[in-house]
C-alpha cells in the first residue's frame, strides 16, 4: 500500500480547486489524487488539458485515483510488483500527489518526479515512487499521472488542424505543463517554494525532462531537472509529419477514418490495437517499440533532445546519468562466438577496434565483455551528449553512474538494473519481498544527499565530496554506491576513443 493501514488524518490544505485532506506517515503528510486538470475524456480525447473543476466541502486525498489507460502489468525480468501499477485504469487520471514534511517550514525544494514507462505505461503511484522517504530528508515531493500511449501521444493531421497552433500528439507532455502549473500556483501551501522546483523523471520521464527543457510552454516552471536514465539514449524524436502518419494508419485499422469517429472508439479496444508488449529478453540488439511518444512539432517540443545544438529554453543546472547493468536481462547465452558477431552487427568500422578490446576467449570473458560493452556504449554517448550540451548552451551538466546493486529476486541477481536506483532516491526500499540491507540504506541516504544538495542549489556537491560539471576537457562521472566516487565515464580511453570515433564516422550509440 502506499499509506499505512490506519494513518490518522492529515492537515487540510486549501488549493486553488479547493479544501483537501491526506493522511500522515509518521513525520509526513500525503495527499492523493489531487485533480491537476479536467478528465480528458469524450470530447476532450486528444485535447491540450482543460481547468480542473473546483469543489466545495472537504476533498478526500487520502487514496490514489485511477492510473492513466494502459496495457494490464506484467511482472518480466527484474521487473517484480513493486515497480507494477496496480490495474485501477481510467482515461479520467490527471491527479497528482503530494509529500510533505508536517511540520514544514516553508520554502522546501519541491521534487517534481516524472514516471517512467516507456510512454506507455505506469503512474505515479507506482509503489517505489512512494515519496514519504525522500520528503522526510526535507522536500516537497510530487508524482502524478500523465496520458499515456495513443491516448497521451497520438498525432493527426486533423488534430493539428484542431489544435488552431499547428501541433498534435503531445497532449502527455501538455499534461506535464499542466502538472506544473499546479504546483506553481498551489505548492507553497503544502510547504514548498514555487521557484525552487526540480523536474525529475526516469527512462521515459527522463526523456520527458529533456523535452521539457527544450519546451517553450515549460519556461520558467522549474529551476533544475534531473534526467535518470537518462540523456543521450539514442531515440529519436520524430517529427510531427512523421508522427502524423502513425495516427492516419491508426484510423484505417480502426475503421474510423476521422478524429471524431476515433473519439467515438472504447478506450479498451484502442489500447488493445496499439498495446505495445514488453520487449522479448532474448533480444541483443533490437530497440524497444514505441510507436506513440512525444513529437518535434516545433511549438510544444522545439528541437530534438538528442541532438546537443537543438536550443534550449530552460538553461537551469541540469543532472543525468545511468545505471552500471542498464538495458534487458539476457536470455541468450554469450559466447565468444555471439559476442563477435553483436559487435560486427552492430559497430561496423570500428568492430574490430572493440574485439581487439575487449577480452572473450571463454564463454565468461565474453558475457563479461558484452555487459561492459554495453555500459561503455550508453556512457559514452551520455558524456559526449553533455559534454555538446555545456559547450553549445553553456548549460551546467553534471553525470553520475549508479552501481548499487538492486538485492536478488529468488536468488538472481540483475545488478543495478533500469529503474534499480529510483527506490534509493525515494527513500521506498522494501516494497517489495526483496531483502535490502544497512548498506542499502547508506546507499540511499548518500544518493538523496546529493539530490538535494542538487535541488537547493543547482550542484550536487557535498562537503568533502565535489563534484565538477561537465567541460569539453573535464567529463568525469560521480559513482554511486560501493566504493563510489568520481571515474571517467567509460572503462578505459582506448574504449571511449572508438566509441567515439564510431559516432564521427555516423553510428549510432544507444541505451539498448
Amino acid at each position: 500500500m502506499l499509506f499505512a493501514t490506519g494513518a490518522a488524518q492529515a492537515g487540510q490544505v486549501q488549493t486553488t480547486g479547493g479544501m483537501v485532506k491526506g493522511v500522515e506517515h509518521g513525520a509526513v503528510a500525503a495527499y492523493y489524487g489531487i485533480p491537476y486538470a479536467a478528465p480528458p475524456v469524450g470530447d476532450l480525447r486528444w485535447r491540450a488539458p482543460q481547468a480542473a473543476a473546483s469543489w466545495k466541502g472537504v476533498r478526500d486525498a487520502t487514496r490514489p485515483a485511477a492510473e492513466c489507460y494502459q496495457g494490464p502489468p506484467a511482472v518480466f525480468g527484474p521487473f517484480s510488483a513493486e515497480f507494477m501499477i496496480k490495474g485501477n485504469i481510467s482515461e479520467d487520471c490527471l491527479y497528482l500527489n503530494v509529500w510533505t514534511p508536517r511540520k514544514a517550514p516553508g520554502n522546501l525544494p519541491v521534487f517534481f518526479y516524472i514516471h517512467g514507462g516507456g510512454f506507455g505505461s505506469g503512474s505515479g503511484t507506482i509503489p517505489v515512487y512512494e515519496g514519504a522517504g525522500l520528503a522526510a530528508r526535507g522536500a516537497v515531493v510530487v508524482t502524478f499521472n500523465y496520458r499515456l500511449g495513443v491516448f497521451g501521444f497520438l498525432a493527426h493531421p486533423e488534430l493539428t488542424r484542431e489544435s488552431g497552433m499547428a501541433y498534435s500528439g503531445n497532449y502527455g507532455l501538455l499534461d506535464m505543463i499542466a502538472a506544473l502549473k499546479w504546483v506553481k500556483a498551489n505548492i507553497a501551501r503544502f510547504g514548498g517554494d514555487p521557484d525552487d522546483v526540480t523536474i525529475a523523471g526516469q527512462s521515459a520521464g527522463a526523456a520527458a525532462v529533456n523535452d521539457l527543457v527544450l519546451s517553450p510552454l515549460a519556461k520558467g516552471l522549474f529551476q533544475r531537472a534531473i534526467a535518470q536514465s537518462g540523456s543521450g539514449m539514442g531515440i529519436r524524436t520524430a517529427p510531427l509529419a512523421e508522427a502524423e502518419k502513425v495516427g492516419v494508419a491508426l484510423g484505417e485499422t480502426a475503421h474510423a477514418p476521422t478524429i471524431a469517429d476515433l473519439r467515438k472508439v472504447d478506450a479498451a479496444t484502442l489500447e488493445q490495437l496499439t498495446n505495445v508488449p514488453p520487449p522479448a529478453l532474448d533480444s541483443l540488439t533490437k530497440m524497444p517499440a514505441i510507436p506513440f511518444a512525444p513529437n518535434n512539432d516545433g511549438f510544444v517540443l522545439a528541437g530534438d533532445p538528442e541532438d546537443v545544438k537543438a536550443p534550449v529554453q530552460s538553461r537551469v543546472p541540469f543532472m543525468t546519468g545511468f545505471n552500471a547493468d542498464e538495458g534487458l536481462p539476457i536470455g541468450q547465452e554469450i559466447t565468444p562466438a555471439v559476442f563477435e558477431a553483436n559487435v560486427r552487427a552492430r559497430y561496423g568500422a570500428v568492430a574490430d577496434r572493440l574485439i581487439a578490446l575487449y577480452p572473450h576467449a571463454t564463454p565468461a570473458q565474453a558475457e563479461t565483455s558484452f555487459k561492459l560493452l554495453a555500459r561503455d556504449r550508453y556512457m559514452a554517448n551520455l558524456v559526449m551528449w553533455a559534454q555538446g550540451r555545456a559547450a553549445n548552451s553553456g548549460q551546467a551538466v553534471y553525470t553520475y553512474l549508479f552501481i548499487q546493486p538492486y538485492p536478488a529476486l529468488n536468488g538472481k541477481s540483475f545488478g543495478s538494473f533500469h529503474t534499480a536506483e529510483v527506490p534509493y532516491v525515494m527513500g521506498a526500499l522494501g516494497k517489495g519481498g526483496r531483502v535490502f540491507t544497512a548498506a542499502d540504506e547508506a546507499v540511499s541516504r548518500n544518493i538523496q544527499d546529493y539530490w538535494l544538495a542538487f535541488m537547493k542549489t543547482g550542484n550536487p556537491s557535498l562537503p568533502g565530496k565535489a563534484w565538477p560539471r561537465t567541460t569539453s576537457t573535464e567529463a568525469r562521472v560521480m559513482a554511486i554506491g560501493p566504493g563510489g566516487g568520481l571515474r571517467h565515464g567509460v572503462s578505459t580511453l582506448e574504449r571511449f576513443l572508438a566509441l567515439r570515433d564510431f559516432v564521427r564516422g555516423g553510428g549510432q550509440l544507444s541505451l539498448f
